[in-house]
């Protein structure tokens, strides 16, 4: 179910909300009961908004080391090994990480102060 949003009754456009019983915080004499139409990114179709924003469908994206994020795809995986001179696929190894603002802080430093900064954060 697409969510509801509304604005005041009178000629305040400042102001949306998803609650039609909250009186305009502009006015003060209205109640947001007017219902606005929600238009995604990409527009609607068929009511529901599709291919807004920059990732269109499901989309796999690859994290390097220098933090360059590229839509991941076969081509793109098989030059990365051959860019690493990865000659066994069953060496390599997948890593989850949690990312805080613990961890996004380290993030920061790392890529002030050096090329390799998921490593120097997630494996050291």
């Amino acid at each position: 179910m697409a969510q509801k949003f509304y604005r005041c009754n009178s000629s305040c456009y400042s102001n949306v909300t998803d609650d039609p019983d909250v009186t305009c915080p502009r006015c003060r004499i209205y109640s947001m009961t007017t219902q606005l139409t929600f238009v995604g990114g990409g527009g609607m179709l068929n009511g529901t908004t599709e291919g807004g924003g920059f990732v269109k469908g499901v989309v796999t994206y690859m994290v390097s080391d220098d933090l360059v994020v590229k839509p991941m795809s076969n081509i793109s995986s098989i030059t990365m090994l051959n860019k690493f001179n990865v000659k066994e696929v069953g060496c390599l190894e997948e890593k989850v990480v949690s990312l805080k603002m613990k961890e996004g802080l380290m993030l920061l430093k790392a890529s002030l102060q050096s090329k390799n900064v998921l490593t120097s954060v997630f494996l050291e």
